[in-house]
């Protein structure tokens, strides 16, 4: 087994992380790049050159390589200007110069690229490409890349698929580990371009990002909590099962993850055995909160990358941090986390979903009771909790669908009017 570990340049995790012989790679980025990446600059800290320079060295004393991430959903046009191209090969020159051992990227143009210009540098092709299918994964391995990193959302749960496409291609394939996403989400192409937008200096918000997608999968999971059973995480007793369709390379996100936390989710997966609350390894996390101890200046930073007026209303803004807050967790114990999944209380649960011909194994997720009754027997979700954020997840929605956060009222026309900031005169 092989791992990727999301890395947010924090202090001292590099060294930790060389401890684990399993981790063959971490992988990161300097938020708000020429290119961008999956990630909104404003979740991540502000790294110089010289930090990436040193992450570079410090990865390779510890016996890792280091993979750099050019994994935009798009260029948004770059590519088709001279400025455009000439920041792409400035930026790629850099890796080189940084001794970067490879890049992530989600775009074949890209792809093209760097195997032409930079035979060397070892490309994987991310999931924001969205390999859902032997004849992509072939594709993709045809214009030479190195290895692949297979949609979770399509494939994690798909044991059938997941043969085929190893089956389809000789390149390295690898598997998001830890994911929370739901599966066959309508959600996943339009999020990972809001995430790649914000990612990239030269976007016109510069940063910010009101991000709907995540209040959808919000709602999704507080409403039902058989979603939470339901989503595409690999649990680390049931990584063998992923080993015999022949997938040895898995990925452990995210970089947003505070150090001790990752930390934790590494030794679980590096020793195939996890006693506890499976959110903990598996939750949507964030340094957000004062009581994880996040530097003063990171949140003032995030702050003012996000308090935008004359973009969005800032009580929107802050509705939305409220709700970030109450529903990204930081305290994983059984006694104070209001989403418990009992880990142990699992086993056997992927087993017999591979084994068996339930309905989810043809797309028609729901017809049974198989993933409801292990959520009766694994998960606790405080129903006062729920109703509580479920509410606020659906205050936020009604002000993405109506236009209230932006300002926009209904005229009697039905018609959406701008707000007039102009004199009662006028």
């Amino acid at each position: 087994m092989n791992l990727s570990v999301a890395y947010g340049f924090q202090s001292g995790v590099l060294e930790k992380l060389a401890r684990f012989p399993q981790v063959k790679e971490v992988y990161g980025c300097i938020p708000g790049g020429a290119i961008g990446s999956g990630r909104s600059a404003y979740t991540l800290p502000r790294v110089s050159r010289a930090a990436l320079l040193r992450a570079v060295s410090a990865a390779h004393v510890g016996g890792m390589a280091f993979n750099y991430l050019l994994n935009a959903a798009s260029l948004y046009g770059m590519e088709q200007t001279r400025t455009g191209e000439r920041a792409i090969r400035r930026t790629l020159d850099d890796l080189v110069d940084f001794k970067v051992d490879a890049v992530t990227v989600a775009v074949p143009l890209l792809l093209r690229i760097i195997k032409r210009h930079y035979p060397k540098l070892r490309v994987r092709v991310g999931a924001f490409a969205v390999i859902d299918s032997p004849t992509k994964a072939k594709a993709w391995e045809n214009l030479g890349a190195d290895a692949l990193c297979i949609s979770a959302i399509a494939a994690n749960r798909d044991f059938d698929l997941l043969y085929a496409l190893r089956s389809s291609v000789s390149c390295d394939l690898e598997l998001i580990a830890n994911a929370s996403c739901l599966p066959g989400c309508i959600w996943e192409q339009t999020h990972m371009h809001v995430l790649s937008q914000s990612s990239t200096k030269k976007h016109r918000l510069k940063g910010f990002c009101f991000d709907y997608c995540f209040v959808q999968c919000s709602r999704e999971r507080l409403s039902d909590p058989t979603r939470y059973i339901r989503s595409i995480w690999i649990r680390p007793e049931d990584l063998e099962i992923y080993e015999d369709l022949g997938y040895r390379h898995f990925k452990i996100v995210e970089r947003s993850c505070p150090p001790e936390l990752l930390l934790k989710r590494v030794a679980a997966y590096c020793n195939r055995t996890f006693d506890g609350n499976l959110w903990e390894l598996t939750a949507p996390v964030a340094w957000i909160k004062n009581e994880q101890r996040v530097p003063k200046m990171a949140l003032a930073r995030m702050v003012a990358l996000m308090l935008r007026p004359w973009l969005i209303k800032t009580s929107a803004m802050f509705d939305m941090k409220k709700f970030a807050e109450t529903v990204i967790p930081h305290d994983f114990s059984r006694e104070r986390s209001e989403v418990y999944i009992d880990n142990r209380a699992l086993d056997g649960f992927l087993k017999g979903l591979k084994s068996s011909a339930f309905l989810c194994r043809t797309n028609r997720c729901g017809d049974c009771s198989y993933c409801r009754s292990w959520t009766e027997k694994a998960v606790v979700a405080g129903k006062s909790w729920r109703e509580a954020a479920l509410a606020s997840a659906e205050r936020l929605d009604e002000g993405i669908v109506s236009g209230a956060h932006w300002g926009l009222q209904r005229g009697r026309s039905g018609e959406h009017q701008r707000r007039v900031m102009a004199p009662k005169s006028e």
